[in-house]
């Protein structure tokens, strides 16, 4: 079904994509630390901290994805003007990423998700526990007609568009609409975490299998004889989008593509091994990598297979991980299963 020589030029070709990436920037903070002893005040584990991360999330973790697969980011979200907004601007410099398209806003705090983990600094560490810093961004009317003006500027220069929902109030359906209307045949794909259904006409939708599920307002099993919903919830949601194409994650099933007219999904399944290490921002990933394929001229199948194989190569990284254009092709060479 999959030439290794076509995949292999569209690595190639994702390369340079400019990539307009409007969505919520989330920071994704992890705090390390190496076990002490056992608390005198609460049966909980103390930590002596020797190291404290904080990386690109959500919509950051899609740009930085891009940028690592060889495409061009052009970030237009907000952030707040706090240490966590700051290391994150500071960040997306450092790798060259221009911000002009990032508002900053003294009202509103940065998303910070923090995780803390424990084991010895050259040992695996284990997640302990996570705790939310969150806001919501209350986007006013001057905000959003400016807002409107910078996508419509970056829109133009861009190869695709990627929306990236995590409901903090930056992605809003009227901005949406605009961009949607104004692509004029460039890709427009999304990924919303909670309101799927409030952005229709994107090109592409990239849902886990519980916010597809939810989505569509069934479960994705049939509670009588076991078997999988997964066509009839993939047809709803492609249907109530007026999309092209959706992708549904399925973790250590893979995924499924239903596309416009199709009579059932195309099940593409794992890449690697589905002992995964860790599943942090996977979804951010497969986004970044199957809109970079579009914008290169894939398939949507071509760019599915090229987002399964970046998703299994990132739940094998712990924390917020990116895939590299070398490690995709390296994933190519060696399948098996594709011929030449």
């Amino acid at each position: 079904m999959f030439s290794r020589s076509r995949l292999l030029q569209l690595t190639e070709t994702m390369r340079g994509r400019r990539i307009v990436v409007y969505g919520d920037i989330v920071a994704d903070r992890f705090i390390y630390g190496t076990p002490k002893r056992i608390s005198r005040e609460a049966p909980v584990l103390i930590l002596r901290q020797y190291r404290d991360d904080t990386l690109l999330g959500g919509a950051g973790n899609a740009i930085n994805n891009i940028l690592s697969l060889g495409g061009l980011p052009v970030p237009v979200s907000v952030l707040g003007s706090d240490a966590a907004g700051n290391a994150l601007i500071d960040t997306l410099k450092a790798s060259g990423v221009a911000c002009g398209g990032v508002m900053r806003a003294d009202r509103y705090a940065t998303p910070t998700k923090v995780r803390i983990l424990g084991g010895m600094p050259h040992s695996s560490r284990q997640q302990i526990v996570r705790y939310d810093i969150e806001d919501r961004f209350e986007m006013s009317g001057d905000d959003a007609q400016t807002f409107a003006r910078v996508l419509h500027n970056e829109l133009e220069l861009a190869h695709a568009a990627l929306i990236s929902d995590y409901g903090y109030g930056v992605v809003t359906p009227s901005l949406v609409s605009n961009v949607t209307g104004e692509a004029h045949g460039k890709p427009v794909t999304l990924d919303s975490r909670y309101d799927l259904l409030r952005y229709p006409h994107v090109t592409a939708a990239t849902p886990n299998e519980e916010e597809a599920a939810a989505a569509a307002g069934t479960s994705l099993w049939d509670d009588t004889n076991g078997n999988s919903k997964i066509s009839d919830v993939a047809q709803t949601l492609r249907q109530s989008l007026d999309c092209e194409a959706v992708l549904i994650t399925r973790g250590s099933r893979g995924m499924a593509l239903y596309e416009r007219d199709a009579a059932a999904p195309v099940h593409i399944p794992v890449f690697g091994t589905d002992q995964v290490a860790d599943v942090t921002g996977a979804g951010d990933t497969v986004i970044a990598t199957f809109t970079l394929a579009l914008a290169g001229g894939a398939s949507y199948l071509e760019a599915a297979k090229l987002a399964n194989y970046a998703g299994g190569i990132v739940v094998m990284k712990m924390g917020t991980a990116t895939v590299s254009n070398e490690e995709l092709r390296h994933a190519i060479d060696r399948d098996e299963e594709l011929h030449d």
